[in-house]
């Protein structure tokens, strides 16, 4: 590698700068795991978006980039799951994580968007409704 100096530091030291951990901020997202999942959601909702607007512009490459990108926060949130027979409301969000998965998988050979925006609808539809009982729950403040 280049070992140049930028403003006293080397290349590999500002490069690697990007990747810096910031343990303040995954410390935050510990603490509160349902934070996190809106987190996941809102991404899942913005790669798909993404993707749609690259398929739309006939960017197909970036629109697989974000595809798959939209496939692993699904399944980020689907591992976040606990299924048990306490827990049946997991089932439902499985199977609703399922079948945007699905979709997501079918927008690759689409040429119009109706899947992806299945996929879209789903996952707004879940982070709205985990947005709402965040703020119910005085977990975030109405103004974020």
């Amino acid at each position: 590698m280049n070992s140049e100096l930028l403003h006293g530091q080397t290349t590999e030291k500002v490069m690697l700068q990007e990747y810096t951990r910031q343990p303040e901020v995954e410390q935050v997202l510990a603490d509160n795991p349902r934070k996190t999942v809106l987190l996941l959601l809102q991404g899942a909702v913005d790669k798909g978006n993404l993707a749609k607007l690259c398929q739309q512009s006939g960017s197909f490459v970036e629109q697989g980039f974000h595809l798959g990108r939209m496939t692993t926060i699904i399944d980020a949130l689907r591992d976040r799951l606990y299924l048990s027979a306490e827990t049946p409301i997991a089932f439902d969000l499985e199977a609703l994580y399922q079948y945007a998965d699905k979709c997501v998988q079918e927008a690759v050979y689409d040429r119009d968007t109706a899947h992806l925006d299945s996929a879209i609808e789903v996952m707004s539809e879940l982070r709205d409704a985990w947005y709402d009982m965040l703020k119910i729950s005085g977990e975030v403040d109405a103004a974020q």
